[in-house]
């Protein structure tokens, strides 16, 4: 049977649509399609394999939420950009980092930590204190606080064996999937369609969306600006995962060792509020230094759009 050449030339390889798609559409797509997965189907399987009983049943709940970001995040990630392109180590950069550029983002994930919490201590301060704020804000705080009791409740441990499985959970699995969403996937199209600092901050605004935390939003704009800086100038997502490990892993081993009784911050006096700023402000001058050097130092063989 003969073909005609014309509706050869016509036919197009598996995931040609996808390829079409403007980048920013395309992450776009790919987040909302996640975030149901994640966010609607694979929290509906964790609340459901917990049962009416949550507390008894939390290792459980552990298990299945796990599994749902590897199931629910990194499976449809590599999907979705395997139908954009083939060349996946490019897409998600798995190449192996500078050690010095490596150093410099551990130390940069440590000092960032003093900065997050002093910023949540002045936005704690403002909205206890200003009665106009905290009227407007009462309902939607009590929704919020209500979830991060169930997020507290995940991340508390009482022995080894199960603060090692809560920083499985909490700090291995995120690391590794979101990494991958965000840091991978996310950055790399958004490289395609806007400039590299304009990219990295997109990204981590992006990241802090998707976690729907209203209360945490600047902070973790922050975090996933940084996640994607470090990624992207040393062109090794391997850093961006061993970051977000350690900050995961420093509120989960805070809980274990201190027994937080909310993941909140604290209501502090005006002393400690006013002794948590000034250490921001000297980790954020340190951190601004650390960031100096990485970019002094970078990775600068496939860097593009700077």
């Amino acid at each position: 049977m003969d073909y005609n050449s014309d509706d050869n030339n016509k036919l197009k390889p598996a995931g040609s649509f996808f390829k079409t798609l403007p980048p920013f559409a395309y992450v776009i797509i790919v987040l909302g399609v996640i975030f149901f997965l994640y966010q609607v189907i694979g929290a509906a399987l964790a609340v459901a394999a917990a049962g009416a009983d949550f507390e008894k049943n939390i290792p459980i709940a552990r298990i299945v939420l796990s599994f749902g970001e590897f199931m629910f995040i990194l499976a449809p990630t590599i999907l979705f950009a395997r139908l954009q392109t083939a060349d996946l180590k490019g897409t998600f950069r798995l190449n192996i980092p500078n050690p010095l550029l490596v150093m410099l983002a551990i130390l940069g994930i440590i000092l960032i930590q003093p900065i997050l919490q002093g910023y949540m201590s002045i936005q704690t301060y403002i909205l206890d204190h200003i009665p106009f704020i905290q009227g407007i804000l009462k309902e939607l705080k009590s929704l919020f606080d209500l979830v991060e009791q169930t997020t507290m409740k995940l991340v508390k441990s009482y022995s080894p064996v199960e603060f090692a499985v809560v920083v499985f959970v909490i700090a291995i699995t995120p690391a590794i999937c979101e990494e991958i969403l965000f840091r991978g996937f996310v950055l790399k199209n958004l490289e395609k369609v806007a400039k590299a600092n304009i990219a990295i901050f997109l990204s981590g605004f992006l990241f802090a969306l998707y976690h729907l935390q209203p209360f945490n939003l600047v902070p973790l704009v922050i975090l996933g600006s940084f996640l994607s800086f470090v990624v992207y100038y040393s062109n090794s997502i391997y850093v961006g995962m061993l970051c977000h490990f350690l900050n995961n892993f420093f509120a989960a081993y805070f809980v274990y060792m201190f027994g937080k009784e909310d993941i909140q911050t604290p209501h502090l006096s005006q002393s400690e509020t006013a002794d948590a700023v000034i250490m921001a402000a000297v980790s954020l001058v340190l951190f601004v230094f650390v960031i100096y050097l990485f970019y002094k130092f970078r990775h600068k063989g496939e860097l593009q759009n700077e």
